[in-house]
């Protein structure tokens, strides 16, 4: 996802969602597949950070 570094959590969330459905942490889970490139750069990083804040979230009960 282009300019990935430049945007808050949020609007990260939103464009996921735009570009992969409705299920922000599936959405997120899958910019961070996208960005993964056989190793662990900052894009992929950021984005398998945000899915796991929105998982423990689901988990804990916070969505």
């Amino acid at each position: 996802m282009a300019e990935w570094q430049n945007i808050s959590e949020e609007n990260a969330i939103e464009a996921a969602i735009t570009e992969h459905g409705k299920d922000a942490t599936m959405s997120v889970a899958y910019c961070a597949v996208e960005a993964y490139d056989g190793r662990e750069n900052d894009e992929y990083r950021f984005w398998f950070g945000l899915f796991l804040k929105l998982a423990k979230r689901e988990r804990v009960g916070w969505a």
